[in-house]
């Protein structure tokens, strides 16, 4: 059994988050320059009523990027650790602009310096002048053992609203047990020895019995909301 990576309860988590490069409030993304092609703004509103959401990790990329996720494949280690215990370190790493050419952008995103809860809304601006116009996200629901909402290379060359499902990293085993669920009302961080599913596939939910009430914890797909408002300003 190894220790998940950061210790304490799920609030404790963002620690380390919002001590890494390229962590960002909801109130006020406005990269400089005046050259951009287009202006992108992209708003993801959880919709559960009893999950909460991590802090969002995103990046704007091209074509050429390795997809944050395939469904039916296996998660990777970068992407396991973030579905499991928020931990978007190696996410961060992966997709760094600094050392991954197909990236322009990385962030983590945040509501005043923590998780998003149920019913909130977070905001983020992309000025877009280098072409790369397809962003990726992910985010832990924490009171699961490795569900998240994501998007794996969604075109934001024109406005859009997409309704997210819940996936399942597959890389632990939902348990439920409240010995191996970072988010209330667990906060542990051990992942569960179990056998997981190995590949990432549609969440089946909340079903009790482990620690986490369904009339609290479970959702009903979608489970977020994506909208993309983009102006283009120059063809």
């Amino acid at each position: 059994m190894r220790k998940k990576s950061i210790i304490g309860g799920v609030f404790a988590l963002l620690a380390l988050l919002l001590s890494t490069v390229g962590v960002l409030n909801a109130h006020g993304l406005n990269p400089e320059g005046s050259d951009a092609d287009m202006i992108v703004e992209v708003t993801l509103t959880n919709l559960t009523r009893g999950q909460i959401f991590s802090p969002i990790f995103f990046a704007r990329h091209d074509g050429h990027a390795e997809s944050l996720y395939v469904l039916g494949a296996p998660a990777s280690d970068a992407l396991a650790a973030m579905a499991e215990d928020a931990d978007a370190s190696g996410l961060m790493e992966a997709y760094g602009p600094q050392t991954n050419g197909n990236v322009s952008e990385m962030l983590l995103l945040t509501l005043e310096g923590g998780p998003i809860p149920p019913g909130h809304s977070v905001s983020v601006e992309f000025r877009i002048s280098d072409g790369k116009e397809l962003l990726s996200l992910a985010s832990m629901l924490v009171s699961t053992n490795d569900g998240f909402v994501g998007v794996s290379g969604l075109d934001v060359s024109t406005s859009s609203v997409t309704y997210l499902p819940v996936y399942d990293a597959g890389s632990e085993a939902n348990s439920e047990d409240c010995a191996y669920i970072p988010g209330p009302p667990c906060g542990n961080h051990v992942e569960d020895p179990a056998d997981s599913e190995g590949y990432v596939h549609v969440h089946a939910g909340i079903h009790g019995g482990g620690g986490l009430d369904p009339a609290q914890h479970d959702w009903r797909n979608p489970a977020a909301r994506l909208t993309v408002k983009t102006w283009v300003l120059s063809e």
